[in-house]
C-alpha cells in the first residue's frame, strides 16, 4: 500500500521533473512543455502558436501541469498516436482495475441503492488473494441497508470518500456497519485495511456501531465523523456495544486511528434501567496483541470514551479530547501511553463517572493531561487500581464540582506509582462531611514536585492527602506544596519507611491514635499548621524542619 492509501500493486509511481522531461522526449516531445486543458483520460500534446517545439502543451484530465509538478502518472501505459498535424501526439492512459468507483463501476445510485450490498457482492466475487481494491465513494449521501459488511480476508481493502461522503444508515436492522478480519487468523486475514473521509449518519430512529476491526497487518481509520446519538438501549433498534473496536491480532500489527469525531453522544436513560448498557466510543479488547495509535480523536457523551484497559497489546492515545462521558472517560491498561489529552466534564452523563482510570496491567505512562471538572463527582476524578508500575507526569486537575474526591490510589503494593509535576486546583463544594482530595490506599506511592491548592466552596472543609487502608508503606513526598482548608496530610493507618522531604504543609499534619509510623525520614519540611501525631513514632530520622522537631 502506498502512503496515500492506494491498492497494493497499483501502477502509480513517482517521477522526478528531470525524468518527466526525459519521458516526454522518449515519445517525441521536446522541451518547453506547459499546461493546457484537455479531455478526460487523454493527455494531449499539441503545438502552441507557430507549431515549433517550444509550443508543445500537455494536459491530463484538465489538470494543469505547471512548474510545481514533480510527478507525472502514466499508469504504466504510453500509447503515442501521430495525427494529421505532425507536431501532435496523444498519450492514452489505461484505467486501474484496483480502484473501484462505487457509482461508475458498481452502478450504485446515491440516496437510492444499498451501497453495502453492492460492495459485499464485489468483494465476494474475488478470492482472498485477489481482494485488492480501493472503493471510492463520491461526495454524496449513500444508503446503508445491509447489516455488517463482512470483510474477513483480503490483501488490501480501502473505503474512502472523495473528498468526503456520507453513509446514511437507513434500516433498523443495521446493528454494526462492518467487521474487518477474524479473531482466528485461520478463518481470515485482513492484511491492510483503510477507511477515511466519511460521515456516518445514524440520526433519527436508528442506531449502529461503525465496526469491529481485527487487523492482521495494518489498519488506518481517519477523518470519520459519527452523526446522530447512539441509542443502544432502545428495545426496537439498539445497535452494537462498540462504536469503534480496533484489535490487532498479532504482535506485529499496527493500527492508526486519527481525527475521528463522535460529537453527538448517547441517549441518557434512568440509571436503574441499565447502567452498563451504554455504547462505548473507542475501544480495544482481547484478543488485541498489536499497537493502536489513537491520534487527535474527540468524543462527547458516550458510555465510555476510550476503553482499552483489557487489551493485551499497546494503546497510545495522544492529542485527544473526551467530554462528558460516563463510567470512565479514559480507561487504560497494560503498557498503554496517554499523552497531550484533555478530559472535560460540564454536563453530568447520567451515571457514575471518572475521568481517568488506570485499571489494570503494568508500565502505564501518562504525560501532559488536563482534566477540568464542573459537575458533581460520584466517586473520584482519577482512579488507580493497576497491577504494576505507573508514571504520571504533568497531570493538571481543575475541580470546580461537588462532593467526591480528586484522586484515589489503590494499586499493587509491591510496585511503584510515581506522580511528577501534578497540579491539583480544587475549588469543589464537598457536602455532608469534610473530605480529603487525595486518598492513598497502597504502598510505594511517590509525589514529586507536586502542588495541591485546595479551597472549599461550601461550608465543609477540603483537606489534602489521606493515607489510609491498613498498613501503607513507603509513601514519598518530595518538594510538594499542600495548601488545604484543614489538614495537609493525615496518616490514618500504620506504615513504615516513608520519606517526607523538602515539602511545604500549609495545614496540619496528623496521625490517628492507634497507628505506628516507623523508620521514617522527615527532612527539610516547612510546617505552617499544627503537627499532631497521635499514634506512635518509632525510629524517625530527620532534621532542618521548620515548625516541627523530629
Amino acid at each position: 500500500m502506498t502512503e496515500n492509501g492506494s491498492p497494493i500493486g497499483s501502477n502509480e509511481s513517482d517521477v522526478s521533473r528531470r525524468s518527466y522531461m526525459q519521458l516526454l522526449g522518449a515519445v517525441g516531445l521536446g522541451a518547453g512543455t506547459h499546461a493546457a486543458s484537455g479531455g478526460s483520460d487523454v493527455a494531449a500534446a499539441a503545438p502552441d502558436g507557430d507549431g515549433t517545439a517550444n509550443g508543445i502543451t500537455v494536459s491530463d484530465s484538465g489538470i494543469d501541469v505547471g512548474d510545481g509538478i514533480t510527478r507525472l502518472d502514466f499508469e504504466g501505459s504510453l500509447s503515442p498516436a501521430v495525427q494529421d498535424d505532425s507536431n501532435s501526439v496523444q498519450i492514452q492512459s489505461a484505467s486501474n482495475r484496483n480502484v473501484v468507483n462505487v457509482r461508475v463501476d458498481l452502478g450504485v445510485r446515491p440516496r437510492q441503492d444499498d451501497l453495502w450490498a453492492a460492495i459485499q457482492r464485489h468483494y465476494n466475487s474475488f478470492s482472498p488473494a485477489n481482494r485488492n481494491h480501493l472503493y471510492v465513494v463520491p461526495a454524496e449521501t449513500w444508503f446503508v441497508r445491509s447489516n455488517n459488511l463482512d470483510l474477513p480476508d483480503h490483501q488490501f481493502f480501502g473505503l474512502v470518500g472523495e473528498p468526503s461522503a456520507t453513509l446514511r444508515v437507513n434500516d433498523r436492522n443495521v446493528d454494526r456497519l462492518m467487521t474487518v478480519g477474524r479473531i482466528n487468523t485461520s478463518a481470515g486475514r485482513a492484511r491492510q485495511t483503510v477507511m477515511r473521509d466519511l460521515n456516518i449518519d445514524i440520526s433519527g430512529d436508528y442506531d449502529a456501531g461503525i465496526g469491529r476491526w481485527y487487523t492482521y497487518g495494518y489498519g488506518r481509520i481517519e477523518n470519520i465523523v459519527m452523526r446522530g446519538k447512539r441509542d443502544r438501549l432502545h428495545p426496537d433498534y439498539g445497535g452494537d456495544l462498540h462504536t469503534l473496536l480496533v484489535n490487532g491480532v498479532q504482535p506485529e500489527t499496527s493500527n492508526l486511528i486519527r481525527q475521528c469525531l463522535f460529537p453527538d453522544g448517547h441517549v441518557i436513560y434512568d440509571p436503574d434501567v441499565a447502567e452498563r448498557g451504554y455504547a462505548i466510543g473507542f475501544s480495544s479488547e482481547p484478543p488485541n496483541q498489536g499497537t493502536n495509535i489513537w491520534d487527535g480523536c474527540q468524543i462527547t457523551g458516550y458510555g465510555s470514551g476510550f476503553y482499552v484497559s483489557t487489551s493485551g497489546g499497546r494503546n497510545v492515545i495522544r492529542g485527544s479530547h473526551v467530554r462528558n462521558c460516563g463510567r470512565a472517560s479514559i480507561r487504560i491498561g497494560d503498557n498503554d501511553h496517554l499523552q497531550d489529552c484533555t478530559v472535560t466534564m460540564t454536563e453530568h452523563p447520567g451515571r457514575p463517572w471518572t475521568a481517568l482510570w488506570l485499571e489494570s496491567g503494568d508500565r502505564q505512562v501518562v504525560d501532559n493531561v488536563l482534566i477540568r471538572n464542573e459537575i458533581e463527582k460520584d466517586t473520584e476524578i482519577v482512579r488507580l487500581t493497576q497491577d504494576g508500575r505507573a508514571r504520571l507526569s504533568d497531570v493538571n486537575i481543575v475541580d470546580n464540582g461537588g462532593s467526591g474526591r480528586a484522586m484515589r490510589i489503590d494499586d499493587n503494593d509491591q510496585t511503584q506509582t510515581v506522580f511528577e509535576g501534578l497540579t491539583l486546583v480544587d475549588r469543589s463544594s464537598p457536602t455532608g462531611w469534610s473530605d480529603y482530595a487525595v486518598y492513598v490506599r497502597s504502598s510505594n506511592v511517590t509525589f514529586r514536585d507536586c502542588d495541591f491548592d485546595l479551597e472549599s466552596q461550601s461550608d465543609t472543609s477540603r483537606h489534602g492527602i489521606y493515607v489510609t487502608g491498613g498498613n501503607v508503606d513507603r509513601l514519598s513526598l518530595d518538594n510538594c506544596d499542600v495548601d488545604p482548608d484543614g489538614a495537609s496530610l493525615r496518616f490514618g493507618g500504620s506504615g513504615e519507611e516513608h520519606n517526607v522531604t523538602n515539602s511545604f504543609f500549609e495545614g496540619s499534619v496528623t496521625s490517628d491514635s492507634g497507628t505506628t509510623l516507623s523508620n521514617v525520614l522527615w527532612v527539610g519540611n516547612r510546617h505552617a499548621g499544627q503537627t499532631n501525631f497521635r499514634g506512635q513514632r518509632s525510629n524517625w530520622q530527620g532534621d532542618f524542619n521548620f515548625g516541627f522537631n523530629v
